[in-house]
């Protein structure tokens, strides 16, 4: 076995001197890494806290956009129903208006009608008709006389008591056409109820002397409160 030691007696010095340097230094070196794992562990926490205060706060204005979308889409619904309703409303005003207009517009026939009844009635020319309206119906005499007009441009022989019928209770509305000539009456009641728009009817004659006199009569009455045209 040697005598001499295995290390050097510096070496061992130098080991001496060091050796509780370094363990106060990996003391040290370990308390600062607590401390640094503590104030991570710390921070940690604090970002943690912040970021829940912060997704409240953003949970709660996301719950007012919310709110104020869908309160926005109530009124907007609102509104369409009120439009709408509105709408309704015009749409029933519009139609009592055109309603109105059409029950005071007085009963006229146009030029082009005129010409497609005089066309229609020709067929008939030599034979005659009695023709009547009330004394006191301004309308229904001016009806009366366009009527008269378009069987004399048609040839058809027309015996005129315009405005010489008078008044009966209740009083009779709309065109009445009656006679024993049916093809004649169909004549007629097809010119002013299929071409003029009219409101006419086929009915049967009241008096059998009227036939000996004049086999077909048209009366002229007093407008109708629903015009069909």
């Amino acid at each position: 076995m040697s005598s001499s030691p295995p290390v050097p007696p510096a070496l061992l010095a130098w080991a001496e001197y060091w050796q509780p340097i370094s363990w106060q230094c990996l003391a040290i070196a370990g308390a600062i890494t607590a401390i640094g794992a503590c104030v991570t562990v710390a921070f940690l926490l604090l970002h943690w806290r912040a970021m829940s205060i912060r997704e409240t706060q953003a949970d709660w204005h996301r719950s007012r956009l919310e709110y104020q979308v869908a309160e926005a889409k109530r009124e907007a619904t609102d509104e369409l129903a009120r439009v709408a309703a509105l709408n309704m409303e015009t749409a029933d005003l519009t139609q009592k208006n055109l309603s109105l207009e059409q029950a005071i517009q007085p009963r006229r026939l146009s030029s082009a009608q005129i010409h497609d009844i005089i066309e229609a009635w020709k067929a008939y020319s030599g034979r005659a008709v009695t023709l009547w309206s009330y004394g006191t119906d301004l309308e229904g005499g001016a009806l009366a006389e366009q009527i008269k007009n378009c069987l004399i441009d048609a040839r058809v022989v027309v015996i005129n008591n315009i405005g010489r019928m008078t008044s009966s209770l209740p009083p009779r509305a709309g065109i009445e056409i009656a006679g024993v000539d049916k093809r004649l009456v169909a004549a007629i009641h097809a010119g002013l109820h299929e071409i003029g728009g009219l409101e006419a009817a086929e009915t049967e004659l009241a008096s059998g002397d009227a036939v000996e006199v004049v086999p077909t009569e048209i009366l002229v009455g007093t407008k109708p409160l629903a015009q069909q045209k």
